[in-house]
């Protein structure tokens, strides 16, 4: 076995954990979009302004605009959910799957045990003890890598279409994090101590 959780994470999974990122960074400009289409929908076809002559080859009236509008954000929050999905029962399966090579490889180490330690342990002790050190560690591997930059990801994007509607807001909503970064390690600390 790898000296590491992450050494061997990446050692068994790392063509898994590739397809994972590769469509979790296809998830980004969609969830972009995602967002962009509802500031459309009230600034233009709401209000009634710029509304373009043609939409996808199509020529629009204001109703017609925001009926197309509303049914492209249905698909994309359609697409979206099912990327999540999709996302989620992978990340699940990778970790199941890693988690039975592990719990496989636990088994042959035990069985290098000398024959006397046998004697004094049953195998329904040791069995249980094996699946219940392991499975916490079967949701974490899916997790591991994919998680973290899912979820900064998503940061990124939102902070990105906040600074691209108004800086002004972007930076007001940047300059809650350095306080956030100070203060909740501290907390968490005095927590996990009580």
């Amino acid at each position: 076995m790898e000296r590491s959780l992450f050494r061997y994470i990446i050692h068994h999974t790392w063509r898994d954990q590739i397809l994972l990122l590769v469509v979790t960074a296809v998830s980004f400009p969609l969830i972009y979009i995602n967002l962009e289409i509802p500031k459309r929908i009230v600034n233009n076809a709401i209000g009634g302004k710029n509304i373009p002559q043609t939409f996808f080859g199509f020529e629009v009236t204001q109703i017609s605009y925001l009926m197309a509008l509303s049914l492209l954000l249905l698909v994309l929050n359609t697409v979206n959910g099912g990327i999540k999905y999709w996302l989620n029962v992978y990340r699940g399966t990778v970790g199941e799957r890693t988690m039975r090579r592990m719990r496989h490889e636990l088994y042959e180490k035990v069985l290098r045990f000398p024959l006397p330690q046998f004697k004094t342990m049953s195998s329904g002790e040791i069995i249980p003890m094996v699946v219940a050190e392991t499975e916490p560690i079967g949701s974490f591997i899916g997790d591991s890598i994919n998680l973290p930059v899912f979820q900064g990801g998503l940061l990124l994007t939102y902070l990105f279409f906040i600074f691209n509607q108004n800086p002004w807001l972007g930076l007001a909503a940047v300059a809650l994090y350095p306080p956030q970064v100070y203060l909740i390690p501290r907390l968490q600390r005095k927590i996990n101590a009580l």
